[in-house]
């Protein structure tokens, strides 16, 4: 029956079994948002599978991590949640669905391990998502030990993140293939500020305030809204004077356009920054990625990830010898660790220059 709303608010209402020949259902109070409502469900579900299996001592592990993905979907970024759920789907839910949680030992993890005939890497992403839905079956007293505990993983050769320097980017956005783009703003947006593509996609002109933008939601690859990843990425981001002009000559456009369109309806601030023009829908990351593909293509560009824009943009300020903590607050990373594990990458020129100006000192 999953969430209802009802006289103005929202219900959770979750099956849990018949009763005189009836289907019973348990229900919440009531809920102003939906979100709210959705996550009562999921917690109401994991009670009504706690007394269920409890009972019955048979809890499988497809059914412990369905309900497993069904939390993470509304607790994590959307681009984490679907690797779990890759992770599962395609590996594990054929080795281990209708296995009896607690009957799976480390023998049966380590068969299972060795049996991946993939990269290191991918083998290790399997191995995170099988260990969390195994912590998350002791967290319901299924079992009392997780049986990953102890299986050692693949060595992980980490794959060197490529980024672009400020001549490489604006040499980019000078392209005339990306000037006549769609997705223009989005790109300036995403080599200019940091920010990441989901995020550029849910931005609303009510987000921007002719100095500054207060990002409030996201968009994912099915263009749904989604939450931002962290109560930090929902900070201002900072806009250059060239960007503002930029973000403004847009919004005239778009103005212009749905007056055409409209020419009895004021312009909406509701409507996405980056939008389809003619239905007005947010552009979602996957056209992000695939227009800047195209563009790398036909200008003969050796490939980069489209994420690499904001990998390009906290390396090149780290290099340029902007404080770290500035440089954490404009990636909107929530310790500073993180900007100078990630985004900190010395290269020969920094250590020539390095040495330069000290010996200067010296000499």
């Amino acid at each position: 029956m999953s969430v209802q709303k009802k006289n103005g608010r929202w219900y959770a209402a979750v099956y849990v079994g018949i009763k005189n020949g009836n289907q019973e259902y348990e229900w919440s109070d009531g809920f102003i948002k939906k979100s709210d409502a959705q996550l009562k469900e999921l917690e109401m579900k994991k009670d009504v599978l706690e007394r269920e299996h409890k009972v019955l001592d048979k809890a499988s592990l497809g059914c412990i991590a369905d309900v497993w993905l069904k939390m993470k979907e509304k607790t994590v970024a959307y681009r984490t949640y679907t690797g779990y759920k890759e992770s599962y789907d395609r590996y594990i839910k054929k080795a281990f669905e209708t296995r009896l949680i607690k009957d799976i030992e480390p023998i049966d993890i380590n068969a299972f391990m060795v049996s991946l005939d993939y990269k290191p890497a991918t083998i290790a992403k399997i191995m995170t998502t099988l260990k969390q839905i195994f912590d998350f079956a002791i967290s319901l007293n299924y079992i009392k030990s997780n049986p990953c505990i102890g299986i050692k993983k693949p060595n992980i050769r980490l794959e060197k993140k490529r980024t672009w320097n400020d001549k490489q980017i604006k040499s980019f956005l000078k392209l005339k293939d990306v000037k006549e783009a769609t997705c223009y703003t989005a790109f300036m947006l995403l080599f200019n500020t940091g920010m990441r593509p989901g995020e550029v996609c849910g931005l609303r002109w009510s987000d921007y305030d002719g100095e500054c933008l207060h990002p409030e939601e996201g968009i994912d690859k099915e263009r749904n809204i989604t939450d931002l990843k962290n109560e930090k990425a929902k900070e201002e981001v900072y806009l250059s004077p060239e960007l503002i002009l930029h973000l403004n000559s847009a919004k005239v456009i778009q103005k212009n356009i749905w007056e055409e369109q409209h020419p009895f309806e004021r312009f909406p601030d509701s409507n996405y920054i980056n939008c389809f023009t003619d239905d007005w829908r947010p552009m979602k990351p996957d056209y992000l990625y695939l227009a800047f593909k195209r563009i790398l293509e036909r200008n003969g560009i050796e490939h980069i990830r489209l994420y690499d824009a904001r990998h390009s943009f906290g390396t090149n300020m780290m290099r340029d010898g902007v404080n770290p903590k500035i440089v954490a607050d404009m990636m909107r990373h929530t310790t500073v660790k993180t900007t100078l594990d990630n985004y900190s990458h010395p290269d020969k020129d920094m250590y020539k220059n390095t040495i330069k100006m000290y010996n200067k000192k010296l000499l």
